[in-house]
């Protein structure tokens, strides 16, 4: 009989077997697996050899370490740090002697006596991150401290208890020694006053430097591909909770601490309203759109359990998903007949946003959607793209403003771009600001359709809430959808591209590399900080965006006028007439509805006919070669395989058309047709006609198609970003599309010369040098030639292009005009509000207000600019607007009352040094002196303003 023995992995590493004898039982034991078993004894000696070498903070790192995932201590790791490190001998060592032994004695003696710390890695996590946030308050309270005095001194070390840390700094990793000081701080709180972070949130042995990580979280905005590990993270990580809970602080002194302030007050140019300002046919402009980059792989795919982490990097511009998931329901189930055709873990990620049909009334939904909503389902890369169960976030969904601030930002949750996420951003910002909005989305013509007939659609109504295609992404919309929904064409949109996703996604996009694998709270802290980031940068290069839009509209202005007056006296036109024409243009392309069910029974009907009697020929055939076929093996000798061909051929043929001529049949039943139609009849011939047509237009289809997804993989191709092995397969997939288009032009001139008339034939050149695939539109339509309308003619739609875009110029220059008394009423507000918080916080938290002054120095060194930036613009010639303060809606005026101006007020209206009128740099470049002043007299007042706060700089 015998008994095995178990090993930790399931297998039997030996069995006992016992028989009996004369004397009684013999009990042997047979060893099993006897290599494995000795690799596994070696590779854990090695590891304990491993890690009882490790110094303390070698064995703090492995502690602390989360990278390589949660799992448990062995039992053998944990005995291996029963040992003190070598060289730690001694630790416990005192005056009176004799430690060494006892240590030696108890670890090696005992150990099958001593309590097993069962805690996970998991566990530690928790608990660390508790003890971090016990004593977050104390943590703050010591950076302000430090931040005020940057002193780099330790206490008197004589007189009370202290340890040593290893210190990083910049150029060095050095021993350093602290101590608690007479109130018995915490070791971080008097690391944090000396300049440092500890590892831990108890007993540091490692400490990074504060300057470190400030220089770090500056760089990493700036590359954000920079990782860090794990020791350095857990500082960073604490490094960045102070410095949200000082901006909670800050927030409130200067009263921004109301919910959605940040979203009210994400740009100034856009949401900061004046009194009696001029009214604009859209308060507000944004770009919505999801991204899928930033993805965060499930648990269940990474190596050992998951890692708890219960603390939330979110701030209040996200969406939760509560707030998403209220919008699940409105669009509606798709039909499950096209959705089981695939794996079951396979999430087709724009399902739900793009079958249209499949949640609203067909008859409501028009050819234009249909068309745009198919043409994004086709313009992606050679694969279609999948989402599937590895992620458990697939992306996110952000909302923008013109001048790329970000409004609003939610999870993509397993799932591509449905149309809960768009849904959810519109009730937020209809919610929250509650102007008339101008909504770009890439499919907006479709969206909006949706929209009105969701739970929002009354609200949308009454806030004039208007959708728009942005200017690249309407290049692949069909030419109806352009007239309707494209920015050229829609009344208030000025010269806005409506591409600021775009722009943000390309430099979001390096955070993929370092969010991917992290745990949910630190890619929400990545994505979070980044967009801190842009938010700074995005503000700091406003007075650009302003004075560059306008140059751009003045020179439009300037210059198109010039040709549009020149055309127009050649063609003897004039505004009435270039709106005319994109009204009559509208209406034609309004008449290009979907085929008729006539039609379509005319098609299938003609088609099944031809089917017929190709079978027929076949079939009699293969008839006649059956008949003949004795004849054929005397006179022949046909044997075996020859003859076994001819009758399965007779067999076939024959079946086939039985088959077609029984389908031929119930279509005839179907329609009510009594005779079948025939070569000689009117009904055959004219549906010869309507075929020729359908080919035609499904050759201009294809056509079409090959060229969008050119476009797409040459733009693809340039996008800054791109890989080399990616290049090298767009680079493929140019050259294959090159053969297919080809082939496709080919087909088209085919098919265009069977029309009649026919159609001219067009060229390599012609196609791949069209602006956009929606001029395939016009030639649609194989009844009339539209190239011979008043509108479609290439000088008149030159001219019309001209009007429109000089009308888009207009308004951008009106817009830009309230922009910029928008900004300079809030650079003066934003200066009256840190004055007067730095004046109260002086006394009772001077801590605070040193904090305050650091921004105000930022924030006025950034206006210095602004204000050069727009006296340059108020200097271009043309220019229309005033660089005159206002008041903002809802803000009291007399809280600017005795408080001293800012030197850059005064500096706006001088002409700006080293530019010329037009805003070009010179070539001499003199140096000013200090920074933000021009001359002695307002560096004088500068140092008086700072000299009132009672503050003074290092």
């Amino acid at each position: 009989m015998g008994t095995r023995s178990k090993s930790r992995k399931g297998l039997s590493s030996s069995v006992r077997v016992r028989a009996p004898n004369g004397f009684g039982r013999v009990v042997q034991e047979v060893r099993l697996n006897t290599q494995m078993a000795q690799r596994r004894e070696e590779i854990a000696k090695k590891r304990y050899d491993h890690l009882t070498s490790l110094t303390f903070e070698e064995r703090e790192v492995f502690f602390n370490d989360d990278a390589t995932g949660a799992t448990p201590m062995d039992v053998d790791e944990d005995l291996a740090f029963d040992h003190l490190p070598p060289g730690e001998e001694g630790f416990f060592a005192s005056n009176a002697g004799g430690e060494e032994e006892l240590c030696r004695t108890f670890f090696l003696s005992n150990n099958d006596r001593k309590r097993k710390d069962v805690r996970t890695r998991r566990d530690r996590r928790l608990l660390q991150n508790k003890e971090w946030a016990e004593q977050m308050l104390s943590l703050v309270d010591a950076f302000l401290d430090w931040q005020m005095s940057r002193s780099t001194e330790v206490h008197d070390t004589a007189q009370f208890d202290d340890w040593e840390v290893t210190t990083v700094d910049f150029f060095s990793r050095s021993r350093r020694r602290f101590n608690s000081g007479p109130s018995v701080d915490r070791a971080n709180v008097v690391l944090i006053r000396n300049g440092y972070i500890g590892s831990a949130p108890r007993s540091p042995t490692v400490a990074i430097g504060l300057q470190v990580l400030e220089a770090y979280h500056e760089m990493h905005a700036a590359c954000p591909r920079f990782s860090i590990q794990a020791q350095f993270r857990i500082a960073y990580d604490v490094y960045l909770a102070i410095r949200r809970c000082i901006d909670v602080r800050a927030n409130a002194a200067l009263h921004r601490d109301i919910p959605n302030w940040r979203m009210k007050n994400a740009c100034a140019a856009c949401l900061y309203a004046l009194e009696n300002e001029d009214p604009l046919t859209y308060a507000l402009q944004v770009s919505m759109d999801g991204n899928q980059s930033l993805k965060l792989v499930d648990d269940h795919f990474r190596r050992g359990p998951s890692l708890a982490d219960t603390r939330s990097g979110i701030s209040d511009i996200w969406l939760n998903p509560e707030e998403v998931d209220i919008f699940k329901n409105e669009v509606g189930k798709p039909q499950q007949s096209q959705r089981n055709t695939g794996d079951a873990h396979d999430i087709d990620d724009d399902i739900d946003w793009v079958n249209i049909a499949d949640h609203t009334d067909s008859a409501d939904v028009t050819l234009s959607t249909d068309e745009c909503v198919k043409r994004w389902r086709n313009a992606g890369p050679e694969a279609r793209k999948k989402m599937f169960a590895l992620f458990a976030v697939t992306g996110v969904f952000v909302c923008l403003c013109r001048h790329g601030q970000l409004l609003a930002i939610c999870d993509m949750i397993r799932s591509g771009e449905l149309m809960k996420y768009p849904l959810a951003i519109v009730d937020k910002l209809m919610r929250v600001l509650g102007v008339t909005v101008q909504v770009a989305y890439d499919i907006a013509c479709a969206f909006m359709k949706i929209l009105e007939r969701s739970s929002l659609g009354d609200r949308v109504q009454q806030q004039g809430l208007r959708g728009i295609v942005p200017a690249f992404h309407g290049h692949a919309h069909n030419r109806l959808c352009q007239v309707d929904w494209h920015p050229l064409y829609v009344a208030g949109s000025g010269k806005e591209d409506f591409e600021g996703c775009e722009r943000v996604f390309s430099q979001s996009n390096a955070l993929a590399l370092t969010t991917r694998f992290s745990s949910p709270f630190h890619r929400h802290q990545a994505i979070d900080e980044f967009f801190k980031s842009w938010a700074f940068v995005k503000h700091a290069e406003l007075a650009n965006f302003i004075h560059n839009n306008y140059r751009q509209a003045l020179k439009i202005v300037a210059e198109d006028s010039a040709t549009l007056r020149e055309l127009c006296t050649r063609l003897k036109l004039n505004d009435e007439d270039f709106e005319q024409y994109l009204q009559e243009e509208r209406a034609y392309l309004k008449n290009l509805v979907a085929e008729s069910p006539e039609v379509a029974f005319t098609v299938e009907y003609m088609e099944a006919l031809l089917r017929l009697d190709g079978a027929f020929a076949e079939s009699e055939h293969a008839k006649r070669e059956y008949q003949n076929l004795d004849a054929r093996i005397i006179r022949e000798g046909l044997r075996g395989r020859a003859i076994t061909n001819i009758k399965t051929r007779y067999v076939t043929t024959y079946t086939r058309y039985v088959d077609l001529h029984e389908h031929v049949r119930r279509i005839e039943e179907v329609h009510g047709i009594v005779r079948r139609w025939t070569k000689d009849s009117e009904e055959y011939k004219n549906g010869l006609v309507v075929l020729t047509e359908r080919k035609y237009r499904n050759a201009i289809d294809t056509l079409e198609r090959l060229l969008l997804q050119r476009l797409l993989e040459l733009t693809k191709l340039s996008m800054s970003g791109t890989g080399y092995k990616m290049r090298e397969k767009i680079t493929k997939a140019l050259k294959t599309r090159a053969t297919a288009i080809k082939k496709a032009l080919e087909e088209y001139n085919r098919r265009a010369a069977e029309l009649n008339p026919p159609r001219p034939s067009l060229s390599w050149s012609d196609v791949v040098d069209m602006v956009s695939v929606a001029e395939f539109d016009l030639l649609r339509d194989a009844r009339q030639d539209v190239r011979l309308l008043a509108w479609a003619q290439p000088a008149q739609r030159r001219a019309m292009n001209l009007y429109f875009n000089i009308k888009r110029a207009e308004e951008e220059i009106k817009r830009l005009n309230v922009e910029i008394r928008r900004l300079l009423t809030h650079m003066v507000d934003e200066h009256v509000d840190y004055y007067r918080t730095i004046r109260d916080n002086m006394v009772p938290n001077p801590p605070l207000a040193y904090e305050l002054s650091l921004r105000w120095r930022y924030s006025n060194a950034v206006n210095t600019e602004l204000a050069y930036r727009l006296q340059q613009t108020s200097e271009l010639p043309g220019f229309t607007g005033t660089l005159r303060t206002g008041h903002r809606v809802g803000r009291s005026p007399i809280l600017a009352d005795g408080i001293l101006l800012p030197p850059w007020v005064s500096l706006q209206t001088q002409p700006t040094e080293g530019f010329d009128a037009s805003g070009n740099e010179l070539e001499d470049d003199e140096e000013l002196g200090m920074e933000g002043v021009g001359n002695e007299d307002e560096a004088n007042v500068l140092i008086d303003y700072i000299d009132r706060l009672g503050l003074h700089s290092e």
